[in-house]
């Protein structure tokens, strides 16, 4: 409690002075009320982004595990396709995983021996030259290399002409396949890769490159109507699982675990009262993305009502009502 008094305190000072802005003191007093309530709680912020709830997809922080672990149909089959040297295609629709998904294959991946791995940045502005770069650089950085005496300019160690590029991907892969390894390309949001990329990017796969695409039902329609030959390639795994209720309360679990520096062994998310994990489930129809969203805004109405009341941190429970409290910042 003692920040919390130290907060209360600071509030006290600035009153008697004038304010510097009023957006500007708004947003330190935010910061600080959230801060404090996470601190009651167990954890230690610096800033409101390390809060629960508050994890993306790609941040190094992201406890990846609060995802798609809940659907091990998913996992097990993509798994089994990566061990079958299949070219793979994730389709789901937005929120559902699909990014936190592609960091763990990269995380993951990354680490295993039988994997040279790679991922397009960018695929809205990538040219074919650049993704011929991509895969070599990746390889390069495995250890491989090409014979530069084979190519009329090279630049960085990519040839400067896109034929030659490509030629080089060809040269690269067989001494990746020569030891046995998977060189795995994942390319996000096929939904808006420019059409003259597709062609290139079956020319990689033909080459031996292995195919990770990941996308939204529009994608797969699109790879379809524009390169069938790469859509027929692909093993399509289709809609990630939604989170059930019991999902949830795992996930808004982990998280505070996570926020504490504590290990998750199935405890229950006793800030919240199951009354609240079943009306979440129910707004966001277990989209994980809106799971977040909505407990990060129950957490923060939460936070304010422990600052209003005064309360002991341990009376403070997360219910569907506190969604209609009013939120405001006085006492």
């Amino acid at each position: 409690m003692d920040r919390l008094e130290s907060l209360r305190s600071e509030e006290e000072e600035r009153a008697e002075s004038a304010a510097a802005g009023v957006l500007l003191d708004q947003l330190q007093e935010v910061e600080q009320r959230l801060l404090a309530f996470g601190e009651a709680l167990g954890g230690t912020a610096d800033t409101v982004t390390d809060l629960p709830f508050t994890e993306e997809a790609g941040l190094d922080h992201m406890p990846e595990p609060l995802y798609v672990r809940h659907d091990t149909e998913m996992l097990n089959q993509v798994t089994s396709w990566l061990l079958q040297d299949q070219h793979i295609g994730l389709v789901s629709p937005y929120g559902t995983g699909k990014t936190a998904f592609r960091e763990i294959v990269l995380r993951d991946l990354s680490k295993h021996e039988g994997f040279v791995i790679t991922h397009l940045d960018n695929p809205r502005e990538t040219t074919p030259r650049k993704l011929y770069q991509t895969v070599l650089t990746a390889a390069y950085a495995a250890g491989y290399s090409i014979d530069q005496r084979n190519y009329s300019q090279v630049r960085d160690g990519i040839p400067w002409a896109t034929a030659e590029a490509k030629d080089a991907v060809h040269e690269i892969v067989r001494r990746v396949r020569e030891d046995g390894k998977t060189l795995l390309l994942v390319v996000d949001e096929i939904e808006v890769l420019e059409a003259d990329l597709l062609s290139p990017l079956q020319v990689a796969g033909d080459a031996g490159v292995r195919l990770f695409l990941t996308g939204t039902p529009e994608g797969k329609r699109r790879v379809a109507e524009i390169r069938g030959t790469l859509d027929s390639r692909l093993r399509y795994y289709e809609g990630i699982d939604p989170f059930s209720p019991d999902d949830v309360a795992e996930y808004a679990a982990r998280s505070l675990a996570y926020f504490r520096d504590e290990p998750y062994e199935g405890q229950a998310p006793n800030l919240f009262t199951r009354a609240a994990i079943e009306d979440i489930h129910e707004r966001t129809d277990g989209n994980p993305r809106e799971v977040r969203i909505e407990c990060r805004e129950l957490f923060t109405r939460a936070a304010f009502v422990w600052y209003r009341t005064g309360q002991d941190i341990s009376r403070i429970q997360i219910t569907p009502e506190l969604r209609h409290r009013r939120f405001g910042m006085g006492r």
